[in-house]
């Protein structure tokens, strides 16, 4: 499912918007004339509220045209003017005059059509320039009669097609191909025209070992498709192959809400004080920089650069640990004097990672990211590594608290590790983010942190 279908933020939010526009001109040209102002507006905005509803005018339209962007206002405005007048006459709703009421008409009119227009534009724009667009091979049996209308509405949803493959008859050959592709060019999903559950299975475990996204353009009636609350794009409908709640928009917001809260308070809270009780430690039992920084993987595959509070003593190779290439931590390691052991084992060396989620490159709950000379062999040995790179990597997270945490060569428990990280981006909800920071900051409190060597 795509993020702008059933999206229970952005789309309430224009409704909502959109009455308290209405209520903002009403209270501006009308509210000083009249006794029953609060009324009138339960009224006024019930009026809007019902064709509203009825014709989706709050909804951002899938169109290259202005006029069929703005039809779905134009009905609403319609309605409202009518069902306005009808509880006029019937003494609903109060007036001073004639004028006054043309006002309003004219005012809400203008206000409502412009914002629409813009909410349009804006979402136009924004996908026309690749702003949050994702590049997508397309894999179907012939080349489709249908297939630029399905590119319209493919970028409409945030997709873009940049390799078409038409001979599925070989499983292999198709596979060779996305490997050429892949390696060219940065690709995010597979849309897969249906053609029969062997080939669909062989590309889903191929798209799985690769990091893509496999979609699957069903051979059955959009009428069908819609009941079943599937998009339809380009006539077809459209099913991920795998259940992600943060493809929704709205989710994805609610995520990002609580991660700049969290980090805003861990900041001023904690960061504003702990980093010169770590340093005049530091400078007792062990010398050099306060923090430590190195390059990590995030979402996508994208590196970023991840804050720590330095633990181990500094040497020589601290340059190469900056790159990602430092050799893992062991227990008992001689690197980590006492004070940094006590950082690790209640959890607070990763407390400046809250910078990290604040730049957006992190998120407090996440599949923990890995030094990259570690995820370059993990991802090749590993089945399905590169899906835990779905989503951002956290702070703390559904394996860490499960103990599947810190360096280790056990191919084995890295492969329990993707496990539970790819069950959490399956069944993530924000009920799962509140507990697994709960438990977070039990073991942190308990200094039962798992594996904090």
């Amino acid at each position: 499912m795509f993020q702008e279908r059933y999206n229970r933020i952005v789309l309430p939010f224009f409704f909502f918007s959109e009455l308290f526009i209405l209520t903002g001109i009403y209270l501006f040209t009308l509210s000083a004339f009249l006794e029953s102002v609060i009324q009138d507006l339960l009224v006024i905005n019930l009026i809007w509220a019902l064709p509203s509803l009825f014709f989706k005018s709050y909804r951002v339209p899938r169109t290259y045209s202005f006029v069929e962007a703005l039809y779905p206002q134009a009905k609403t405005i319609t309605v409202f003017t009518v069902f306005y007048f009808g509880l006029i006459f019937a003494g609903f709703l109060s007036f001073r005059s004639l004028n006054d009421i043309i006002q309003l008409l004219i005012a809400a009119i203008i206000a409502q059509s412009i914002y629409s227009l813009l909410r349009y534009e804006f979402f136009h724009r924004y996908r026309l320039r690749g702003n949050n667009i994702h590049f997508v091979v397309l894999i179907t049996p012939q080349e489709e009669n249908n297939i630029e209308n399905l590119k319209k509405d493919l970028l409409h949803f945030g997709y873009h097609i940049i390799e078409i493959i038409n001979d599925i008859s070989d499983i292999n050959v198709v596979e060779k191909k996305l490997k050429l592709i892949i390696s060219q060019k940065k690709i995010n999903s597979v849309f897969l025209r249906q053609t029969g559950q062997n080939i669909s299975k062989k590309l889903s475990k191929f798209c799985d070992q690769n990091g893509l996204r496999l979609k699957l353009l069903l051979n059955i009636n959009p009428l069908t498709g819609r009941r079943g609350g599937l998009d339809i794009i380009g006539g077809f409908p459209v099913m991920d192959v795998r259940k992600e709640p943060l493809l929704y928009l709205g989710n994805r917001i609610v995520k990002r809400s609580i991660d700049i809260i969290m980090a805003i308070f861990s900041i001023i809270l904690v960061l504003t004080w702990l980093p010169l009780i770590v340093k005049f430690a530091q400078m007792i039992s062990y010398r050099g920089p306060l923090f430590f920084i190195q390059k990590r993987i995030g979402i996508d595959g994208e590196i970023f650069y991840l804050y720590k509070f330095r633990t181990m003593t500094y040497s020589k190779e601290a340059n190469i640990a900056k790159l990602g290439e430092s050799e893992k931590t062991s227990v008992n390691d001689a690197r980590v004097p006492w004070f940094g052991r006590l950082l690790r084992i209640t959890n607070l060396d990763e407390y400046p990672q809250f910078l990290n989620v604040l730049m957006g490159s992190m998120s407090t709950v996440g599949p923990r990211p890995h030094m990259l000379s570690e995820d370059l062999v993990l991802e090749k040995n590993v089945d399905n590594y590169r899906v835990r790179r779905f989503v951002k990597p956290g702070i703390t997270g559904f394996a860490a608290i499960k103990g599947y945490r810190g360096g280790t060569d056990d191919l084995d428990l890295m492969e329990k590790r993707t496990e539970l990280d790819i069950w959490y981006l399956e069944n993530w909800s924000l009920w799962l983010d509140i507990k697994i920071m709960a438990i977070t900051v039990w073991q942190m409190l308990t200094f039962r942190i798992p594996k904090a060597y």
